[in-house]
């Protein structure tokens, strides 16, 4: 589950940044269409960059929360405990 949660905000990055390039090509180049109505263009960006913020904010202070408990486990401990239980047995 602690890996889930830090992938989700990596994964809001990426689609937010993915959803900003189709909104400045739509713009860029209307009959393609990405993005329809003007009020939805502005509530997206408006989405988009909110979710943006709160995913980066999210890592930073993830990040910083295992540098002061030095804490960067991804359950890679757990599965050498779990090997070496397997290899004494």
């Amino acid at each position: 589950m602690k890996r889930f949660n830090r992938i989700i905000p990596h994964m809001t990055i990426i689609l937010s940044a993915m959803f900003i390039v189709f909104w400045v090509l739509d713009i860029l180049n209307p009959t393609m269409n990405f993005i329809n109505r003007r009020l939805s263009n502005k509530l997206m960006i408006i989405l988009l960059v909110s979710s943006m913020i709160t995913a980066i904010a999210n890592v930073y202070f993830e990040r910083k929360l295992d540098a002061l408990t030095g804490d960067d486990d991804d359950g890679e401990d757990e599965e050498k405990a779990e090997v070496k239980e397997t290899e004494k047995a």
